[in-house]
């Protein structure tokens, strides 16, 4: 089968939509069944009663499927006598305007606040009698949920859909005989002060859902419940339907927030929303609206398609918490695991959440994605920039879905101006003299309406400004470089230039929380430290250790900064005496220091593992920024620091706190920066043993949704890397993938890449890009120049 594969991978160089796991339901018909479906012989546990005070219980994502278009989503647990929907809208926010370490939180707050769930969609059906042969399925590759079961003589099927061209969200019931379909639609809420009522006339009925929370944010949805045949009718606040054939219910949900600080946050009523988008759903047949869903959906899902091997039908058919718990048995004996279309699988997955949680002209996917089921979900389901958010994006532009970068560009845009007022009050960033800092930072933690809370970040912009600059990298979009990402990443940069501390010779200006780092520490550990070199400080290395000046976390940050707007720079032909100056202050930061033991520092000072001041087993390894996912470290160029590098990425260990989602998607990442495909891969096989629930969702715990779409970033650096000024093809391939190929992947400079190989070799590779430019590709241990020229693919073998 993989000769097929590889086949059809180099002679078409695309996949038509119509061969990728597209039969029939249940079905093992199609090309891509085996890493784009599963399911579930049962429906997901849904509790009644949940926990809503931040406490962290997965419970509810451990089983459930999620669909959403970037803006609405659901859960859907698929019972049968009762069936439930989760339904969120990504702007469903308590809280305002807020700057404090303690984050006031909850549905009431209007402070930092919290990410709200809008309500649930429950729907019961007759008692199911004798029911058998229950399938809930998720096909990622068409980004549909289904539910089917038969009872009696009926087989009943369930469809569900999130369509990003109509706004809604579809689901279709339908039984294989006629008048067959009988249901009772209710909306429940955890919000006292919604109004719920229930209407029915000509044939179908609604159910309207109206709130504000005490933030002022409004809230309206919508369900329109379509049966064809039978009786509708609104019965206190639910619709009931009656021997329909059929019924097609859509649902509607919006706020009226607007991601425009210049607005106040203010849009259009979710009235008049909910108005447009029904009046134009409503008139749309539901075949129609299917097709329009998958052609839009597939835009983005089919840019890409990798094959690492088959599996065998009986595994891959399995249900997929048998096909887990197959894959972590093996994993726990140390045995070969078969199952390379669940590695792929996994991949695919991460690629529908971020499709399904980040879609432009919204906001971007907070920790949850999009998915939400508590008042106080945990961290309140925020905007964490000391790594969560940035990982929800490392892998949207090597997955070739730079419009999912949007979100975020705009975010971060449209947060810059409260985060300016909270920097300009901040007295830990003014002068002596009592100047404010010119340019902006963070705390940890942000909301939608500019609010901030938990530790400050002192580089969160600047590593927001990593994203900003390899937007531009991956599309090579000047314009957008010139009007959005050079004028945020000048304005940090000035933020950085005000705030680097010009250290003494000795570093005998050092200074640190830590009362044991004594004089003499300083003077022992420090002497290499030139006068005029220059530090951040008073800093974290999140999330442990003490505060002190100088810690790697914020030089290589800062180093990243200064070294990419210097290149935005030099590319617009702007600045050209200011990035001088700043190349020049580029290079008197204190760069990469190497401890006794070979290891690179966390800290100025070379603290020994178990000194009861840090943990060395620790779930982050911010001192490895550097290597990724920034660029200041790698083998090819900075052999010493990342020997070093890696060797303290190896003491770090995978037990106790280093076993958690997103963890294990960073180490993916680094061990294939440092070329090693076999511990890139461990950490794969670590993600799916030790934190993946049978939802594919992984949990910290609990469920977040930055691993997950971390790893995306993780499989796409194992077989294409492009930061070092060439491609590296297959640069940390593992033995378990040694046949197998990819297409549609991207490298800087806009350029696709196809390739296949063999026995760890590439075979034939392919290579285009809208740009013409000239571009060094290392493979099979060559180094090759190929000229790239526009709407032309250059292959090579």
């Amino acid at each position: 089968m993989f000769h097929m594969r590889l086949f059809l991978f180099l002679t078409s160089g695309v996949f038509l939509y119509g061969t990728v796991a597209h039969a029939a339901e249940g079905g093992k018909d199609g090309e891509g069944w085996k890493s784009s479906r599963f399911w579930f012989s049962r429906p997901a546990e849904w509790k009644d009663t949940r926990p809503q005070k931040g406490t962290g219980d997965a419970s509810w994502a451990k089983e459930a499927t999620p669909i959403g278009n970037g803006r609405i989503g659901a859960l859907i647990y698929g019972g049968v006598g009762k069936d439930h929907l989760e339904l969120t809208e990504i702007s469903m926010w308590s809280g305002g305007f807020c700057s404090s370490e303690a984050k006031d939180k909850g549905p009431d707050s209007l402070k930092f606040g919290s990410y709200q769930p809008f309500g649930t969609l429950e729907i019961t059906y007759p008692a199911a009698d004798g029911m058998k042969d229950y399938r809930r399925e998720l096909d990622v590759g068409r980004a549909l949920a289904s539910v089917s079961y038969s009872t009696g003589d009926v087989r009943y099927r369930r469809e569900y859909f999130a369509s990003i061209p109509h706004q809604v969200i579809s689901m279709t019931v339908e039984g294989d005989k006629p008048r067959s379909v009988d249901a009772v639609f209710r909306l429940t809420t955890l919000h006292p002060q919604d109004r719920i009522t229930s209407t029915a006339g000509r044939g179908r009925g609604m159910i309207l859902i109206q709130g504000k929370l005490k933030n002022g944010l409004a809230y309206e949805g919508r369900i329109a419940i379509l049966p064809k045949g039978g009786t509708v009718k609104a019965s206190d606040g639910s619709v009931v339907v009656e021997k329909a054939d059929s019924c097609r219910v859509l649902v509607s949900l919006a706020t009226d927030y607007v991601l425009d600080a210049a607005r106040n946050w203010k849009g259009e009523s979710p009235r008049k929303r909910n108005d447009a988008v029904l009046a134009r759903a409503l008139k749309v047949p539901s075949g129609k609206m299917k097709r329009d869903h998958l052609l839009a959906y597939g835009k983005f899902y089919n840019r890409v398609s990798l094959d690492l091997g088959e599996t065998e039908d009986p595994t891959a058919g399995l249900p997929i918490d048998e096909r887990l718990k197959k894959y972590k048995k093996a994993v726990n004996e140390g045995t070969e695991c078969p199952d390379p279309d669940l590695e792929e699988l996994i991949f695919n997955f991460g690629r529908y959440v971020i499709i399904s949680s980040s879609q432009p002209g919204n906001l971007p996917a907070n920790l949850q994605g999009l998915w939400n089921y508590s008042l106080i979900p945990p961290w309140d389901s925020d905007y964490h920039n000391n790594i969560n958010i940035q990982m929800c994006y490392w892998g949207v532009e090597p997955a070739n879905l730079p419009e999912c970068h949007e979100p975020l560009v705009r975010y971060i845009r449209e947060m810059a101006p409260a985060a300016r007022r909270i920097t300009r009050e901040t007295a830990e960033f003014k002068s002596a003299s009592g100047t404010p800092a010119p340019g902006w930072t963070s705390r940890t933690a942000q909301n939608i309406f500019g609010g901030q809370g938990f530790k400050w970040n002192k580089p969160a912009s600047a590593w927001y400004a990593l994203h900003l600059w390899e937007h531009y990298l991956f599309t090579l979009d000047r314009d957008y470089l010139k009007t959005t990402a050079y004028p945020m990443m000048k304005e940090i940069c000035q933020f950085w230039e005000s705030q680097l501390k010009v250290m003494n010779e000795g570093g005998s200006n050092f200074r640190t929380e830590d009362k044991k780092v004594t004089p003499e520490v300083v003077s022992r550990d420090l002497k290499d430290i030139r006068a005029g070199m220059l530090a951040a400080p008073m800093g974290w290395s999140p999330e442990h250790g003490p505060k002190e000046d100088g810690c790697a976390h914020d030089q290589q940050i800062v180093w990243e900064l200064f070294h990419d707007t210097v290149q935005a720079a030099e590319v617009l032909d702007v600045d050209r005496a200011w990035r001088k100056e700043l190349a020049a202050r580029r290079d008197l930061l204190v760069g990469p220091r190497v401890g006794e033991e070979g290891m690179l520092l966390e800290w100025m000072i070379d603290r020994k593992p178990g000194s009861g001041s840090w943990d060395p087993h620790h779930r982050h390894t911010s001192h490895l920024f550097a290597v990724y996912p920034g660029s200041q470290i790698s083998p090819a160029k900075t052999p010493e620091w990342a020997e070093a590098a890696r060797k303290s990425l190896l003491a770090r260990g995978t037990t106790g706190d280093s076993r958690r989602s997103w963890t294990w998607a960073w180490r993916t990442n680094l061990w294939a920066r440092f070329l090693d495909g076999r511990k890139a891969y461990e950490m794969i096989q670590g993600m799916i043993r030790y934190s993946m629930m049978d939802s594919l969702f992984t949990t910290h715990p609990p469920m977040q949704v930055d691993g997950t779409m971390g790893i995306v970033a993780g499989f796409a650096e194992m077989l294409l890397q492009s930061h070092t000024g060439r491609l590296h093809l297959l640069p940390a391939l593992p033995g378990a993938w040694k046949d197998g190929s990819v297409r549609g992947l991207k490298a800087r400079g806009n350029i696709s890449v196809d390739m296949a190989w063999k026995d760890g070799r590439v075979t034939q590779f392919s290579l285009s890009s809208p740009a013409a430019q000239s571009v060094k590709v290392f493979f099979n241990g060559e180094e090759k120049t190929y000229a790239l020229t526009p709407g032309v693919a250059v292959k090579g073998n």
